[in-house]
């Protein structure tokens, strides 16, 4: 079998990709990206690298003779205009899925995300896979990985032939990782938000090993895909050994606005503060024990725990 992971230089790759080269049903994993990866063995002769931009007009020719994509590649932290970002995250990804159909390939797997139900306080908690996706018109995030999302749903009937599932992650954590979420939990303070808004985590190992086992069990449809047990502010801080300092929501979200202005806070960070934490964002994700086998290694608090040991 041959595999394609786009996005091969990103870091949900770095973890995805040893498991496929260690597969042994798994003769070559090609991987497409603007720079080479670096925190993956590239001296594997399973590993074939092509230097290939998502919105590439013949990027079929990449695809020949592929069995399964794994769709990866997307720009999280927004350091270029809006447009350009739904260039590559929007418009690259619907460039992708219709190059595989193109290809003939017969297995897409996708990584969306939790923002793209959206933070929203007429959602069920917790949300389910059938549960609407509401996503946030000022949240970069959620409404890029929601339009996806929606162009996945026109896609799948108009291609019967090509088994699609797709994984919502809650909110990334690892040992390698870098974000937002990372530099919070890393600060000498930690502050509380109020108990109006949870935060579920997930370990990046727990959501690969849901990426990994619906792939081989030929699994479809989609996933969602967290730690369970979704904290306050003021819990994710004792999860973390940090204190709280407390601060009323209106404030820190212009706070996070004007850092946003000034260029000192990435305004894709500054929109999770401005939305996401407002409201809970907590996921059911039994569907993927009961179907997958899955069952993640650490809980919200235990991904925290395990982040900061690193």
């Amino acid at each position: 079998m041959k595999v394609l992971v786009t996005g091969i230089s990103g870091y949900i790759a770095s973890v995805l990709a040893p498991r496929l080269l260690q597969d042994g049903e798994v003769e070559e994993v090609r991987g497409i990206d603007l720079q080479p990866p670096k925190n993956i063995d590239t001296a594997s002769p399973k590993l074939v690298f092509l230097k290939k931009d998502v919105r590439d007009p013949n990027l079929a020719d990449a695809f020949s003779g592929i069995d399964a994509l794994f769709h990866l590649a997307f720009v999280v932290s927004p350091n270029v205009p809006y447009k350009q970002m739904d260039s590559i995250n929007i418009d690259g990804s619907k460039n992708v899925f219709n190059a595989a159909a193109k290809a003939g390939v017969s297995r897409i797997l996708y990584t969306s995300s939790i923002a793209a139900y959206g933070a929203d306080p007429t959602h069920s908690l917790p949300l389910k896979e059938d549960s609407p996706l509401k996503p946030n018109a000022d949240w970069y995030y959620s409404r890029a990985k929601g339009t996806v999302e929606s162009f996945l749903n026109e896609f799948e009937p108009h291609h019967p032939d090509i088994k699609v599932t797709r994984f919502r992650p809650a909110i990334l954590l690892g040992p390698k990782i870098n974000n937002f979420f990372g530099t919070i939990l890393k600060a000498p303070l930690i502050t509380d938000l109020g108990e109006d808004a949870k935060v579920e985590w997930v370990w990046d190992e727990d959501v690969i090993e849901a990426i990994y086992l619906a792939f081989k069990k030929e699994k479809t449809g989609i996933y969602n895909v967290g730690g369970g047990n979704p904290l306050t502010w003021k819990e994710i801080a004792r999860a973390a050994g940090k204190r709280t300092i407390r601060a009323p929501y209106t404030l820190t979200i212009k706070g996070a606005e004007l850092l946003g202005k000034l260029g000192i806070l990435n305004r894709g960070w500054a929109e999770w503060v401005g939305v996401a934490l407002k409201y809970t964002l907590w996921m059911d994700s039994s569907k993927a024990r009961q179907e997958l086998g899955w069952e993640p290694k650490y809980d919200s608090a235990g991904a925290i725990r395990a982040f900061l040991k690193k």
